[in-house]
């Protein structure tokens, strides 16, 4: 089979993709990393198939990106059908992130749930997701429930990174980390209000905005706050595991109208570190024991109930620190075993042979 992997950015491949590809690879799929122009207008006959991450997200940038974005998914679909390609689309999240138009994102999520010939998702939650957002479809015979790959080794050491000697003001506390893209589905603002009300927890917040108004925001919302580092840059790959390695814990507080899977949270879990989240569906599949996990149901009540988790977490961390490294290290075994690429692999090669037929 030959595959069109589709790339959203050239410069800032997603680390879930890549290793799909190497696993792809392996189990003798002819793979090709694509981008938006060769959709548009490059020679699809060539493929069989297409693979499709976050091609519903058409947010971001100026008013009139949006529905630009928009018509060019259309056209790039319609383009798929006509070449013939079966789809595999990949369902990462319940519904696309801070939409501006959400009619535009509902047609297009309709489009690429009818256009898909299987639809992957990370867990059981996505079939009521979908009958939620589309109650006159049913897409469940599409469905194909895949756990992500882990990401055990696949950020390296690096003894010299800066976050070491930046985490030294943080000498006998707990410190909890974030990392990754900054969005606002993802609310650090709340992380913000939570560290003023935590002064004996320190934070260290690093990742880049998803525009300079957003890190304007979180610039001043930050300033003058002691127990906070913040670095609203990309965290380059040599320094990750650095991130992780002076963190107790992450936390991830993430809108639960639209997010259903973390990468954070499973890189985390590689890592053999713990979290602190809402309950997503992706934290459900988890032991309740050994992550900080809370519900809320408004938005109103979101940040109380994260700041209980946080203090909940700290307490624990006060009677014994290795009680948080412990669970962090049931976390990796977990990850080790479900998450591998032995219990995945099979499962993709199944999609490709029911392709193929």
């Amino acid at each position: 089979m030959k595959l069109f992997v589709h790339h959203i950015n050239a410069n800032d491949k997603s680390l879930h993709i890549l290793k799909n590809e190497e696993m792809f690879r392996r189990l003798g799929v002819d793979v090709h990393e694509g981008y938006d122009r060769e959709l548009l207008q490059g020679e699809l006959k060539k493929y069989d198939a297409v693979y499709l991450n976050w091609f519903e997200n058409i947010d971001g940038g100026a008013a009139w990106k949006p529905p630009l974005r928009y018509a060019r998914r259309m056209l790039q679909l319609g383009r798929i059908k006509r070449a013939g390609l079966k789809v595999i689309f990949c369902k990462h999240n319940r519904f696309p992130h801070n939409v501006r138009y959400p009619a535009l994102s509902r047609s297009l999520y309709r489009a690429l749930c009818r256009r898909g010939d299987v639809i992957v998702a990370f867990n059981n939650d996505a079939e009521k997701d979908l009958r939620e957002i589309f109650p006159d479809e049913d897409f469940s015979a599409k469905l194909r429930i895949i756990p992500p790959l882990n990401y055990i080794g696949a950020y390296p050491e690096n003894p010299a990174a800066p976050i070491y000697e930046q985490a030294k003001r943080f000498a006998g506390k707990m410190i909890v980390g974030y990392a990754g893209k900054i969005s606002p589905y993802k609310n650090v603002e709340l992380i913000l209000r939570a560290a003023k009300e935590l002064p004996d927890i320190g934070f260290l917040i690093c990742g880049k905005p998803s525009s300079e108004e957003y890190r304007g925001k979180l610039e001043a919302l930050s300033a003058g706050m002691e127990n906070v580092v913040t670095r609203f840059e990309t965290v380059p790959d040599d320094e990750m595991q650095p991130l992780l390695d002076v963190s107790d814990l992450l936390v991830m507080p993430y809108d639960k109208k639209s997010a259903a899977n973390s990468g954070t949270g499973r890189m985390a879990f590689s890592y053999a570190r713990t979290v602190v989240t809402p309950d997503i569906a992706s934290m459900n599949l988890i032991p309740e024991d050994l992550i900080y996990k809370y519900h809320y149901d408004r938005d109103e009540e979101h940040f109380e109930k994260l700041l209980a988790s946080l203090r909940s977490a700290h307490a624990d961390w006060q009677r014994d620190p290795g009680v948080l490294r412990e669970k962090g290290e049931k976390l990796r075994k977990l990850m080790e075993t479900d998450y591998s690429e032995d219990a995945i692999a099979r499962k993709y090669q199944e999609i490709f042979q029911q392709l193929a037929s």
